[in-house]
C-alpha cells in the first residue's frame, strides 16, 4: 500500500526530512519524502498497520521546533516499491503559504560539541545542526536548502559532506559547516588581522582591555563592550549617539542573570524560548556601571544564541551588547558597510563572510501580569505567522504606519509580520523597509489582492500603498490609527466585540485632530468613538512630542493658569497658542504623561521615545517600593452629548499646584497613576451599562507601563470585565499592521 502524506507548517529548517527518514526505518516503511515548496511531501510503502503508526508519530513525535498545522494523505493506486526510504531533491511546487523556519539558537548537543577538545568542531564559533543555526536571516528563496541559503558559496569538505548524508542530527543539516570548509572568524583592527582562533583570543582580549568591538551576529553587527567600565561604555554611547536610552546585556547563562535579577517562571521561560529574546526583567541589584541601563528599573537581557557568543561570553562574562548603528538608523548587515563604519569610529571589527539576507534586530519581550508582552518584534519570531481565528477572504499587505513601523502579509488566517524597521521618515529606514517588502512577497508569493495602510495624509507607508495600490490596480484601505491599535488585540485573541481603550502619543484622526487617549466601541470591522481625552492645542507639530517643557506649558494655558508656565519662550509661546500658529488638537494621553513628568521636574526632553512617560512611571513605582501612600487625583468627566471626555488640562493644574505646595513628587506621581485607572475603569463602566459589551482591550504605546497595566487587568476584572492585551504584537505602532488587516479582512468582504 502506498500513502501520498503532505505535512504543512513550519517543517522546513527544522530537521523534519531527517526526522522521517529514522522514523520510517524505524517502521520499516520505504518510500521518499521531498521538500516542496514550502510543505514537506512524502510517498511511503508499507503495510496498512505500519503506515497509520507512522501517520501517528509523524504528528506526535515531531522534531521540537516543528509546528505542523496541517497532514493531508492520499492513497495511491498500484505498486510502486523502493528500496529504502531517502530524502528526494526539492520541488518548488507549492500546495499553500510556506511557514518558514526563523533564526534558532545553538542547541545542547553543539554547546557540548564546541566545548569538547576531542571534536573536530571544538571551539568553531559557527558550529549549527538540523536543530539549530541561521535560518530565515540567510534565507534566499523557498524551499529550504543549502542552495536557497548564503550557505551555497560555502563547499563542503568530505567529512561534512559524510556527515550531510549520514543518519545523525546534521543529516541534511543545511548550515552544516566545521573548521576546514565553512565561514571563518576574521577580526581586524588599528594594529594587524587575524584570522580563525586567533581572530576569537585578539577579540576577547580587545574586549577585556576596555575597548567597544562591532561583531557579526545572525541578523545584523552588534556594539559590544564591558558593562564594567564607565569610560568604555559612554564610548559605546557616543558611537551610537544615544546618551540616555538603556542598553542590553546578554549574559553567558542564567545563574549569572540571577545575580542582577529575580527571575519569573514566565521571565526564565522566555529567556530560554528558541527566540532567545532580550527580556526586561526588574532590577534587583545595581552590578554594572550607571551608563548601562541609565535610570531604568529593568535589566535587558538576554542569553547566548550562537556558537560565537558562547566562546566570547564563556572568558568575558556579561556584555553589553546593542545594535551596531546610529541612532534612529537600520542595524548594520552589510560587511562593506559594518567595515566603514568600524573604521570611521577607530574601533575593532570581528566579522566572517557569511551573508545575512534579511537584518534582523534582536527581539525584546517582558512579563506584565502573568502575561507576555512584545515589545519589539525581529529575530527568533520573524516570520513565523500569527495565526488568527478568523480568515481574510484574500491576500492583503497592510503597511503600518511611519513610527516603529512593521508590516504585515496576510493570507487566510496566517499574518506575517515584519521585523521591526524603525522610524520611516529617516531615509535608510525606507530603504530597508522597501526591501524587506520585496524579499517577503517573494519569500511567501503572495501577491496582495488590496492595500492597506494609515488614515495618516503624510505617512511615507500610506504614499507606498497609494503607489503600490494605484501601479496595481488595487484597492487601497485606509484604517484609522486607534481602531488599528484595538483591531490588534482583537485579532490576536478572535474578540468580535470590545471596548477599546487606544492610549498612545500620537494618531490621525478622523476629524483631523491628533488623537491618543481614545475610548472606542468596536464590533467587527466598525467602530463608534466613546470618549476621548480633552482636546489641547498644542505648538510645534512632531516637535510636541520631544519638547516635554513647551507641552506642559500648553496645558496649563488651555487650563487658563498663563501665570504658571515656565517656558523660556512664554511669550511667544502664548502668542502662537492665541493666534493658532503651527497649533495642532491633540487628545493625546502620551503628551498627557509627558506634561506630569516635566511640571514635576523628572524629566523635560524625550531624547529617546517615551523617555518622559518612563521617568514618570519610575518616580510613581519608587513610592510603592517605599509604601508612600498616592496623592489623590480625579479626572473631571465632561460630556459632549454622548461622548465622554475626561478632562487633561485640569489635571495637568492640580498637579502643578500640589508639586508647588510641596507635594512629595514621588507620591504624585503615583496618584496620576492611580488617577488615571480610576478614569480608564469609569469610562469603561458607563459604556458598558449602555451598550452590554464587557470586553475589554488594551493598546497603543502607553500600555507598555507596566504599572498602569497591572492596576488596569485588577481593577476592571473586579468589575468583572474580561481584559485583553497585545502580546504576540507589540501595543506600540509596531503592532497596527495587524489591525489593519483584521479590519480589511472584514470590509474586503462585504464587497465581494
Amino acid at each position: 500500500m502506498n500513502l501520498l502524506i503532505t505535512v504543512q507548517g513550519l517543517v522546513q529548517g527544522v530537521g523534519f526530512r531527517p526526522f522521517t527518514v529514522r522514523l520510517a526505518n524505524e517502521l520499516n516503511i520505504t518510500g521518499i519524502v521531498q521538500n516542496a515548496g514550502g510543505d514537506v511531501r512524502i510517498l511511503a510503502a508499507g503495510s496498512d498497520a505500519s503506515l497509520q503508526l507512522f501517520l501517528y508519530k509523524l504528528s506526535k513525535n515531531a522534531p521540537a521546533s516543528a509546528q505542523i498545522t496541517r497532514i493531508r494523505t492520499e492513497y495511491t493506486p498500484g505498486d510502486m516499491p523502493f528500496p529504502d526510504f531517502r530524502i528526494l531533491k526539492s520541488s518548488e511546487k507549492r500546495i499553500d503559504t510556506p511557514i518558514m523556519s526563523p533564526d534558532l539558537p545553538l542547541c545542547d548537543a553543539c554547546r557540548r560539541e564546541l566545548f569538547d577538545e576531542e571534536n573536530r568542531r571544538y571551539q568553531y564559533p559557527f558550529i549549527s545542526c538540523v536543530d539549530c543555526g541561521p535560518r530565515y536571516s540567510i534565507l534566499t528563496g523557498v524551499p529550504y536548502d543549502r542552495e536557497t541559503t548564503s550557505m551555497d558559496e560555502f563547499a563542503m569538505c568530505d567529512a561534512c559532506a559524510a556527515e550531510y548524508k549520514g543518519v545523525d542530527r546534521r543529516m541534511h543539516a543545511q548550515t552544516i559547516s566545521c573548521p576546514d570548509c565553512g565561514p571563518q572568524p576574521i577580526f581586524i583592527s588599528h594594529e594587524d588581522i587575524k584570522e580563525k582562533q586567533q581572530a576569537i583570543d585578539a577579540c576577547i582580549s580587545s574586549i577585556q582591555s576596555g575597548e567597544v568591538v562591532a561583531m557579526k551576529g545572525i541578523g545584523g553587527y552588534h556594539l559590544v563592550c564591558l558593562p564594567s567600565r564607565s569610560d568604555t561604555v559612554m564610548h559605546l554611547r557616543q558611537i551610537k549617539a544615544r546618551d540616555q536610552k538603556p542598553l542590553a546585556v546578554m549574559f553567558p547563562d542564567l545563574s549569572s542573570i540571577s545575580h542582577v535579577c529575580n527571575v519569573s517562571q514566565i521571565e526564565e521561560q522566555l529567556l530560554t524560548s528558541s527566540a532567545r529574546p532580550i527580556v526586561l526583567l526588574p532590577k534587583e541589584r545595581d552590578v554594572f556601571v550607571p551608563e548601562v541601563c541609565a535610570s531604568s528599573r529593568f535589566v535587558g537581557a538576554f542569553l547566548p544564541y550562537s556558537g560565537l557568543h558562547e566562546l566570547i561570553l564563556s572568558r568575558t562574562g556579561p556584555l553589553v551588547v546593542t545594535s551596531a548603528n546610529r541612532s534612529e538608523e537600520p542595524i548594520l548587515f552589510r560587511d562593506e558597510e559594518a567595515l566603514s563604519f568600524a573604521k570611521e569610529h577607530a574601533i575593532p571589527i570581528l566579522y566572517h563572510t557569511r551573508e545575512i539576507v534579511t537584518p534582523m534586530d534582536d527581539s525584546v519581550v517582558r512579563e506584565i501580569s502573568d502575561r507576555e508582552q512584545m515589545v519589539r518584534r525581529g529575530r527568533g519570531y520573524v516570520p513565523l505567522p500569527i495565526q488568527t481565528d478568523r480568515e481574510v477572504r484574500v491576500p492583503i499587505l497592510s503597511l503600518g504606519g511611519d513610527l516603529k513601523n512593521s508590516f504585515n502579509l496576510s493570507a487566510k488566517n496566517l499574518h506575517f509580520l515584519s521585523q521591526y524597521a524603525g522610524d520611516l521618515q529617516n531615509k535608510s529606514i525606507y530603504t530597508s523597509f522597501s526591501e524587506n517588502i520585496s524579499h517577503m512577497r517573494a519569500i511567501f508569493s503572495v501577491d496582495p489582492i488590496a492595500y492597506v495602510c494609515d488614515c495618516h495624509p503624510g505617512y511615507f507607508s500610506s504614499e507606498m500603498a497609494k503607489e503600490l495600490a494605484t501601479r496595481e490596480g488595487k484597492p487601497l484601505l485606509r484604517i484609522q490609527h486607534h481602531h488599528a491599535h484595538i483591531a490588534s488585540v482583537m485579532a490576536e485573541h478572535g474578540v468580535c466585540s470590545c471596548i477599546g481603550v487606544a492610549f498612545d502619543g500620537v494618531g490621525y484622526g478622523d476629524d483631523g485632530a491628533v488623537w491618543g487617549g481614545e475610548f472606542l466601541l468596536c464590533q467587527g470591522e466598525a467602530y463608534l468613538r466613546k470618549g476621548h481625552l480633552s482636546y489641547v492645542s498644542l505648538v510645534g507639530g512632531d516637535a510636541a512630542s520631544k519638547m516635554a517643557d513647551r507641552t506642559a506649558d500648553c496645558y496649563l494655558h488651555a487650563a487658563g493658569a498663563v501665570e504658571k508656565m515656565r517656558h523660556r519662550d512664554k511669550e511667544m509661546l502664548c502668542r502662537a497658542l492665541e493666534t493658532h500658529t503651527q497649533t495642532s488638537l491633540y487628545s493625546s494621553m502620551g503628551r498627557l504623561f509627558d506634561a506630569v513628568a516635566s511640571v514635576l521636574c523628572l524629566c523635560s526632553e524625550n531624547t529617546y521615545e517615551g523617555e518622559c512617560a518612563i521617568s514618570l512611571e519610575n518616580a510613581a513605582a519608587k513610592a510603592r517600593e517605599a509604601h508612600l501612600p498616592p496623592e489623590e487625583f480625579s479626572f473631571l468627566i465632561q460630556r459632549d452629548g454622548e461622548m465622554l471626555l475626561p478632562c487633561a488640562e485640569k489635571m495637568v493644574l492640580a498637579i502643578s499646584d500640589r508639586a508647588v505646595s510641596g507635594g512629595n513628587i514621588y507620591a504624585i506621581a503615583n496618584g496620576f497613576h492611580v488617577a488615571v485607572t480610576k478614569m480608564i475603569v469609569s469610562i469603561c463602566k458607563e459604556i458598558s451599562e449602555k451598550t452590554g459589551e464587557k470586553n475589554i482591550a488594551l493598546s497603543g504605546g502607553v500600555f507598555a507601563n507596566t504599572l498602569l497595566v497591572s492596576d488596569c487587568i485588577m481593577e476592571l476584572e473586579k468589575e468583572h470585565f474580561a481584559v485583553y492585551l497585545n502580546e504576540q504584537v507589540p501595543p506600540g505602532d509596531g503592532g497596527i499592521c495587524l489591525g489593519q488587516a483584521y479590519v480589511a479582512g472584514y470590509l474586503l468582504e462585504q464587497e465581494q
